[in-house]
Parts: structure tokens; sequence; C-alpha cells
């Protein structure tokens, strides 16, 4: 039985959904306001977001143009 993360970083974002610095930084200033009262779910320490599992399909890309 596979365990899943609760938690991704920038860095493993964009290697899970191919997708590149610029595109991860406009997604989480979109995200930042949805989820300002949720801090569990998005949240900034030390430099680096946290990002729960439950979002993350927000940062697939909206085009796919690679083939």
């Amino acid at each position: 039985m596979k365990k899943f993360k609760t938690y991704y970083s920038t860095a493993e974002i964009m290697e899970l959904y191919d997708i590149s610095e610029r595109t991860v930084r406009y997604r989480l200033l979109e995200l930042k306001d949805k989820y300002k009262e949720r801090p569990s779910i998005l949240s900034k320490k030390n430099e680096k977001w946290r990002i729960h599992n439950s979002i993350t399909e927000h940062f697939s890309p909206k085009r796919n143009n690679k083939n």
C-alpha cells in the first residue's frame, strides 16, 4: 500500500505537473486569496510553500500543448 504525501513543495508540484516556476507563482497568487482563512491547506513557512494534497489539482496545466 502506497502512502501519499500530505504536503508538497513548489519544486515537487513543478515536477509532478511539468509546469514552470512562473506558472506555479501565478497559481499560488490565485490560491492564496482563496484559501487565506485555511492555513492548513496553503501556507508559507520560511520562504517555502506548503501545499496540501487536496488542492494540487489546481496546478494541472490549463492547456496541453506538449506532444
